[in-house]
């Protein structure tokens, strides 16, 4: 019976979710996690910088650990989280991993958590795909596909995914 529950609630926060964003942001499965609208920020050719974020769903029984991402098309690809130093906001790499909760959701997004790649080698053009590899400690090791859009439309869309989960 338990099972059932859980397919059936899983199911439904899936369609709400579906209905909820974009279809151009698709979500996908990597073992027990459900990825949500993997996404990269447009940049002009030579940013020093460009960033990369998602929502990262743990539907297991079990707690996960993002360790690690890589880029083919960036110098390095780093975890950072932005955090507030008295009045001053200030970004910093993340040592040992994100930590994803069994059960909960952790979101990767502007002015948070997020993926930072360090001296991209191409222009993110809106619209186009490029391809990341994450690494989580029990889900293993996965290539996924994130889509470029402009910084207004990755707003947009996190507050759309915020508010199909609070609902």
């Amino acid at each position: 019976m338990g099972h059932l529950f859980r397919a059936f609630s899983l199911f439904l926060l899936l369609a709400g979710v579906a209905q909820a964003h974009d279809k151009r942001f698709p979500s996908m499965w990597v073992d027990d996690l459900l990825i949500h609208a993997p996404v990269l920020k447009a940049t002009p050719e030579g940013a020093p910088v460009a960033a990369g974020y998602m929502g990262i769903e743990n539907t297991g029984d079990t707690d996960e650990v993002l360790n690690s991402a890589e880029v083919e098309f960036a110098h390095d690809a780093q975890l950072h989280e932005m955090v507030m130093s008295g009045d001053v906001m200030k970004m910093r790499q993340i040592e040992g991993g994100i930590q994803i909760p069994a059960g909960e959701t952790v979101w990767l997004k502007p002015g948070g958590l997020h993926l930072m790649l360090m001296k991209p080698s191409v222009a993110l053009i809106e619209g186009k795909k490029q391809f990341v590899t994450l690494e989580f400690e029990n889900a293993g090791t996965v290539r996924l596909p994130f889509v470029v859009a402009g910084l207004d439309a990755i707003r947009k869309l996190s507050d759309e995914l915020h508010h199909s989960h609070d609902n």
